[in-house]
């Protein structure tokens, strides 16, 4: 073989030997985050989290798993850590208004209601359809005791999207609250139709009835 030939094939078997090894932390990064998304979705935080920490230690710029690390951290009540992880993925996932939306949650969480609605008001000003904003700004209104704000905001969310189950849920507890029970129930057999799978709609259910 020529010395030429010989330069080439060593350095095309050098770029194998040094490119496997970021072909394989990038693919290993991203199982890791399949598991954690998987565990998230199934209820599993504390194993979700562990999964989603191991895919950012292989890939500190994973947007999306700094994203899941947040809302694993802010379901398990670590508000602080969750606002961190938020503004890490604000650095590198593309989804702005989701990002935006958990930080506003998350100050919510730490009783900083002032911070939580600037954000949520922001969002609504890039994006007006936005619900998850609508929802938080519902919360704060309940917190401050508006409920009549808070509802007018849920059923505008709902008018958005008709089967969304936060939504459902939320006027069906503000119903219970006036003492409509008519109405309450209807809430309730819309959330039940559309998501009879969901276990949190089936314990507001049995709840509110046991109420009555």
């Amino acid at each position: 073989m020529k010395k030429g030939n010989k330069i080439r094939c060593f350095y095309a078997v050098l770029v194998l030997l040094c490119g496997a090894p970021l072909f394989a932390e990038k693919s290993q990064a991203s199982d890791f985050y399949q598991r954690g998304v998987e565990a998230q979705q199934s209820g599993s935080y504390y194993d979700a989290f562990e999964q989603l920490q191991q895919s950012v230690l292989l890939n500190p710029t994973y947007g999306d798993a700094w994203f899941h690390l947040a809302e694993c951290s802010y379901y398990l009540d670590k508000y602080n850590l969750a606002l961190q992880y938020a503004d890490n993925a604000a650095k590198y996932a593309k989804n702005a208004s989701g990002i935006q939306n958990l930080r506003g949650m998350i100050y919510l969480a730490l009783g900083n209601f002032t911070q939580a609605r600037t954000i949520f008001q922001n969002v609504l000003a890039s994006y007006p359809n936005n619900v998850e904003s609508r929802f938080g700004l519902a919360e704060l209104d309940l917190f401050s005791g508006r409920i009549g704000d808070a509802e007018n905001l849920y059923k505008d969310a709902l008018k958005r999207q008709g089967t969304n189950r936060k939504a459902l849920l939320s006027l069906a507890l503000i119903s219970a609250e006036q003492g409509n029970t008519e109405l309450t129930q209807s809430y309730i057999d819309q959330a039940l139709r559309y998501h009879s799978g969901n276990a949190e709609v089936h314990f507001l259910a049995a709840y509110l009835a046991a109420q009555e």
